[in-house]
């Protein structure tokens, strides 16, 4: 039990602990939602824009082998990734389900480069190291916009 006018854990806890979260953050991704598309008559393509609402360090970690789940009341066929962010930065707090994660530097995991996961929770919580996020490497897992809270 605190002392009388303190607390167990002081204001300010997870700001403290953040750069050094962000410390052990390998990676680099871009986070946003598609945009526009363009086809490209040289090379028969079309290509869509996304847009950029998070662009930073990540930690990305598989966390089980592929196969259904349910996470967060949602059957998941592809194999879900835990997604951790730098909370300091900008965008962070911008990132909902549905989104495209897109692997941009990965030091320790170079074939993950180009990789794209798909937001399907945003973890949330009182005392925030990081903001983590709940991805899956199959598209077909996100919720369509309008059956999302």
């Amino acid at each position: 039990m605190p002392f009388p006018g303190t607390k167990v854990i002081p204001t300010g806890w997870s700001a403290h602990h953040q750069p050094v979260a962000a410390g052990g953050m390998n990676a680099e991704v871009t986070i946003g939602t598609r945009g526009d598309t363009a086809y490209d008559p040289d090379t028969d393509s079309t290509i869509a824009s996304w847009s950029q609402e998070y662009a930073g360090p990540a930690r990305i970690q598989a966390l089980t082998q592929a196969e259904v789940h349910d996470l967060a009341g949602q059957a998941v066929v592809g194999r879900p990734y835990l997604v951790q962010l730098d909370a300091r930065k900008a965008g962070a707090d911008k990132v909902t389900s549905g989104m495209r994660t897109h692997v941009t530097v990965a030091v320790n995991d170079a074939q993950m480069v180009g990789d794209n996961l798909w937001v399907v929770d945003v973890q949330m919580g009182s005392e925030r190291f990081t903001r983590d996020l709940v991805c899956t490497d199959n598209q077909a897992d996100v919720a369509e916009p309008e059956q999302q809270p």
